[in-house]
């Protein structure tokens, strides 16, 4: 609960900023901003944690790997900063929410440990049709630019993105998918990218770039570790 509900939950009449200086003193109390991780169930995790077992030690091999997804901004402005006050003796609260939802644009684009592909706008609904023009036109002019001749693509479960037509295009032109585990946005470091690209779109209220090339390596170098975080959590959610 917030400083407020607990107040009313109580029946006191009073200042929030009056709750939030007794909450303050209370040593098992915390204020936390609530993480927004999606929900994982048994068999998510034990898929998760064969992956990261599979990939612990690929090292400079992720060079290899496009990582790719999409991103939805909404048209009023970012999600609002969800806190709440969180009791250390008990397990962290997170907020599980449906991937599309509310008004916005959706965007895509991939990005490789030596380059970036272009960020694509999306109109309308996304089907295999529209998914398999983008990305072939995409993969012929940078795949081989950003992530060398043996690339790996990368890109989770989605309708579209398992289709039919989709995977019979990535067979015929011998491209190896990357076996991805549902709901592991933590494992995707193209979120991070994202991240840095929306706060600067809401901050300046303009489009701002995808990553610098510092930062996105630096995303790279910490895959091993992402694995290690899974193994250790026995394939649930991470810190990333």
């Amino acid at each position: 609960m917030t400083a407020r509900q607990i107040a009313h939950s109580v029946g006191i009449d009073t200042n929030v900023k009056n709750v939030r200086r007794v909450l303050k003193k209370c040593k098992h109390l915390v204020r936390r901003k609530l993480q927004k991780k999606p929900w994982l169930n048994a068999q998510h995790k034990t898929i998760r944690l064969r992956f990261a077992e599979k990939h612990i030690h690929m090292s400079k091999k992720w060079r290899r790997v496009i990582f790719t997804d999409e991103k939805r901004f909404n048209l009023d402005g970012p999600d609002g900063l969800n806190y709440y006050y969180h009791d250390l003796r008990k397990e962290q609260q997170i907020l599980s929410r449906r991937q599309m939802g509310g008004g916005g644009i959706m965007i895509w684009s991939g990005i490789g440990y030596y380059g970036k592909m272009d960020i694509n706008f999306i109109s309308g609904k996304l089907n295999s049709k529209k998914y398999l023009e983008m990305i072939d036109q995409q993969i012929n002019a940078y795949a081989t630019r950003i992530a060398g001749d043996k690339f790996i693509f990368q890109h989770d479960n989605a309708a579209v993105h398992t289709a039919k037509v989709v995977k019979a295009y990535f067979s015929s032109k011998n491209i190896r998918i990357l076996d991805w585990p549902a709901k592991s946005p933590d494992l995707n470091i193209i979120e991070n990218c994202w991240g840095n690209l929306a706060r600067a779109v809401y901050k300046n209220g303009g489009v701002g770039k995808l990553n610098t090339e510092k930062y996105k390596k630096k995303m790279y170098k910490s895959l091993p570790n992402r694995m290690l975080a899974v193994i250790n959590s026995k394939g649930g959610a991470t810190k990333y």
